[in-house]
């Protein structure tokens, strides 16, 4: 899953919200060149990297559903063929995606929390404007909670988008299979192991 990272969202007129949440390691994007102006004023490309970006923690979540895991899969194929391995590796990245479910469930949690408290301040102290920003918020908590409720309940049963990184992957080790059997090589070969002679053992034989 790898590294921490702070996830900030700021609104305009509005309190900051900050959370931790988990970075998905090869999370798929696009890059593209954009004009940028520099610091004396000219214009320059520079790369810029868009993702699924909601600017949510959901977006971690839909790294990993959008992961291809076939090449992976292939590898572990061409390493081991054999389907006890495959169903071991499967299992890894079941249970890795499911952590990652609930630490972002867990992530929303405390941001719905901290909300709640601010819109209770916010009404004590008569700030009705930020009451309706932060209830706005509070919308987008729920939706994205709901959403996240429904794609969990699919990778579970292994259905719909959500089916993508566990059918990828077998994918992925049925091709390595199919490879080798074309290729003639036996699975899990070793090579032999070499062993020495002596002058006397040759004579003799």
């Amino acid at each position: 899953m790898g590294i921490f990272s702070i996830f900030t969202r700021k609104k305009e007129n509005g309190p900051a919200m900050i959370a931790t949440l988990p970075v998905v390691d090869n999370l798929d994007a696009e890059t593209t060149d954009v004009l940028q102006q520099t610091n004396d004023g000219a214009e320059e490309k520079k790369p810029l990297t868009v993702s699924y970006a909601t600017g949510w923690p959901i977006d971690v979540i839909y790294g990993y559903l959008h992961k291809n895991y076939e090449e992976q899969g292939f590898k572990d194929a061409m390493t081991n063929s054999d389907l006890a391995f495959r169903d071991l590796n499967i299992d890894i990245i079941r249970n890795k995606i499911l952590m990652v479910f609930r630490e972002i469930n867990l992530n929303y949690d405390v941001t719905k929390n901290d909300i709640e408290i601010r819109m209770e301040t916010c009404r004590t102290a008569g700030l009705l404007s930020t009451v309706t920003d932060l209830e706005k918020t509070m919308s987008i908590v729920d939706a994205h909670k709901e959403e996240l409720r429904q794609l969990e309940e699919d990778f579970r049963n292994d259905t719909n988008e959500a089916s993508i990184p566990l059918k990828s992957y077998e994918c992925g080790f049925l091709r390595g299979v199919a490879t080798i059997a074309l290729s003639g090589t036996p699975k899990n070969t070793t090579m032999p192991k070499m062993t020495s002679t002596s002058p006397e053992e040759r004579v003799t034989a």
